[in-house]
């Protein structure tokens, strides 16, 4: 016969504690001294107690549900990149013992969904992944004053919580480093202008000419549609077609081993005649090594951006005036025939 499972009833009387002191032990009030915490932890952790979760959504007022609503775009659902940031939120969410409610909507509808999630409070707070300029889920959620926190940001970043990349400080190196090993013709495929995170990258490109005193001609762009598949072999050689280029700028390394059939095709090689540097997200199932000291990478892993991002939304829905605005780091590795002169590339 299986052994009854212990209740918070039963903590409460071994420990000569209240119910309530128990709850919010276990829930981590501040209002409950360390020493008690402690004791009663010890205690859960040695018999095994497990809260009932509808029970501590009625102490908490809160579900231990994060929502993430997304496009419906079947694609979206296959897009590698996709699949690494939600393997860290997945990684977070169980971490911090919450739970991840994913559905999709068209785009035009899924201010509906917000509306419905918050008015029936399904959720404690929400993710929002590829944000556009002027997003109106970003505009819904901050007058509604739900938790929630954007990956990459836009101009209102200041008023809500975020995790990105540095795009425009790792973008303005990487063509500062081809430009000073005499790169004048450079192509950048780059990724969906809709997002901010694209048209951070090209500032990125811009602050750098700027700097040096080019025209920004010099660096011209070709944008894919998102999800980005095949992109890399079709914009590669098309821009390959328009114009003499000596290096290619690459939004993806998923796109710069794409690119490499066109590369092939024409006659080119890395390394050889004609550099690449490109961003690396880390996606697992990408095998980059036949790549190193070829390609220039700038290196942050979307999975770990991915458990920053709930990791920084369970704070805030613990504590509502918090906000956390995160860059996750960035690392360089720059190619064999590439001279760094001098750039800081911390």
């Amino acid at each position: 016969m299986n052994k009854r499972s212990i209740t918070i009833k039963d903590l409460a009387r071994e420990l000569d504690l209240s119910i309530t002191t128990i709850s919010r032990a276990l829930n981590g009030y501040s209002d409950v001294g360390e020493k008690t915490r402690k004791r009663v932890q010890d205690a859960a952790k040695s018999h095994g107690y497990r809260p009932n979760r509808n029970a501590q959504r009625l102490v908490t007022q809160r579900t231990q549900i994060i929502a993430w609503v997304q496009s419906d775009n079947d694609n979206k659902f296959v897009d590698p990149h996709f699949s690494e940031v939600m393997a860290g939120v997945l990684r977070g969410a169980r971490l911090g013992s919450y739970d991840i409610m994913l559905t999709s909507d068209t785009t035009e509808h899924q201010i509906d969904v917000y509306d419905r999630y918050v008015r029936d409070n399904s959720a404690d707070g929400f993710i929002i992944d590829l944000p556009r300029h002027n997003d109106p889920r970003i505009e819904f959620l901050l007058d509604s004053g739900k938790p929630f926190i954007v990956h990459s940001r836009d101009v209102r970043s200041d008023q809500y919580s975020w995790v990105d990349v540095d795009n425009p400080g790792n973008y303005s190196k990487l063509t500062q480093l081809l430009i000073a090993n005499g790169h004048k013709k450079i192509a950048f495929v780059n990724g969906d202008a809709r997002f901010t995170f694209a048209t951070a990258r090209r500032k990125g490109v811009d602050l750098a000419l700027e700097k040096l005193n080019l025209p920004k001609s010099s660096v011209k762009t070709y944008n894919a549609k998102h999800p980005m598949a095949n992109a890399g072999y079709q914009l590669t050689k098309r821009a390959l077609a328009e114009g003499d280029i000596s290096a290619i700028l690459y939004s993806s390394a998923l796109m710069a081993v794409e690119g490499q059939a066109a590369l092939l095709q024409a006659g080119r090689t890395p390394g050889e005649n004609i550099a690449v540097a490109t961003m690396d997200d880390m996606l697992n199932y990408l095998d980059l090594s036949p790549y190193e000291g070829i390609f220039t990478f700038v290196r942050s892993s979307l999975r770990d951006a991915g458990e920053q991002l709930v990791t920084s939304l369970i704070e805030q829905c613990a504590k509502p005036n918090v906000r956390r605005q995160t860059i996750v780091p960035s690392k360089f590795f720059v190619a064999d025939d590439i001279n760094t002169h001098g750039i800081d590339l911390s």
